[in-house]
């Protein structure tokens, strides 16, 4: 097992780390509490269609973040592939480039709606991520990107994934790591300006490593890992972050400043574009019993 969780900075988690009152609709500090109240499925059926809009409009924005999940799996075009929570479908598509119509796939979404733009060549199953109908080991990779911070308890879903997977299946997983400048942003800015609140409940070190292994699924790595946002425009940022994260009551200018204090954002002469400094945390394994 190779675990390297022992990189985080943990001088930058001390700085950056906040964790959100919860007391009446704002806190003190002006953060929202409401999405204490809320779970995956209303979060999205209220700001999915603005999320996929967002994608849409810059749909090479997240390809760092996508391809650093999918280099973690050793895929074939025989495998059975759970996406879940599939948002609008954002990984399974990185899949199909890959692999084309060989591999087939299943797409999970609970928020019904958030789902609806998702490629009609993939199965969608709309259901619980903790109840997805599908028989005990019946596929063969799970990956799952960006959604579990909106999950307070994990564990149900790791047990889930268990049943799922047929033995030395893969799973892969990403999310943002508690501590860092990400999730200062999401759980500052993003909570300050869209309409819900954004009270995410981020990744510990270990976090990952343990749920796999109270599951019977052997470690193969857990790491914090530098995936950058990437735009041709340096406004591009804004208009983007404004969309996917339904910034209602900050302009695009607004949220870029913002990202560029929380985050940074710098010009790459050698591709003429704008990267987005962001983090998520990224393990794999493969079930053993």
């Amino acid at each position: 097992m190779i675990f390297t969780a022992h990189r985080f900075d943990q001088a930058r988690i001390a700085l950056f780390g906040m964790r959100i009152a919860s007391q009446g609709l704002r806190d003190e500090d002006g953060h929202s509490a409401i999405m204490n109240n809320l779970d995956y499925q209303s979060i999205f059926t209220f700001r999915g269609r603005a999320y996929n809009e967002a994608m849409a409009a810059f749909p090479d924005a997240r390809e760092n973040e996508r391809s650093a999940l999918l280099e973690l799996l050793e895929l074939s075009a025989t495998d059975h592939f759970l996406d879940t929570p599939a948002g609008g479908g954002y990984l399974s598509e990185g899949l199909a480039a890959r692999f084309g119509d060989g591999l087939f796939v299943t797409c999970v979404e609970p928020a019904k709606e958030f789902g609806a733009v998702i490629d009609p060549s993939f199965e969608v199953i709309n259901a619980p991520m903790i109840d997805v109908p599908l028989d005990d080991g019946s596929v063969t990779a799970i990956g799952s990107l960006a959604g579990l911070h909106h999950f307070k308890s994990r564990a149900p879903v790791f047990a889930e994934w268990a049943r799922l997977l047929a033995p030395q299946g893969q799973l892969g997983v990403a999310d943002v790591a508690a501590g860092t400048p990400t999730a200062e942003f999401l759980n500052g800015f993003v909570d300050r300006h869209t309409p819900q609140g954004h009270d995410g409940v981020f990744i510990e070190p270990g976090e990952f490593s343990r749920l796999m292994e109270e599951n019977g699924i052997e470690v193969y790595t857990e790491e914090l890992v530098d995936v950058p946002w990437i735009f041709p425009r340096r406004e591009d940022v804004g208009a983007f972050c404004k969309k996917l994260f339904f910034l209602e009551t900050a302009s695009e200018e607004q949220v870029t400043n913002a990202i560029d204090e929380t985050l940074g954002i710098q010009y790459q002469a050698e591709f003429d574009h704008w990267l987005m400094n962001w983090q998520l945390i990224y393990a794999s394994g493969r079930k053993t019993i």
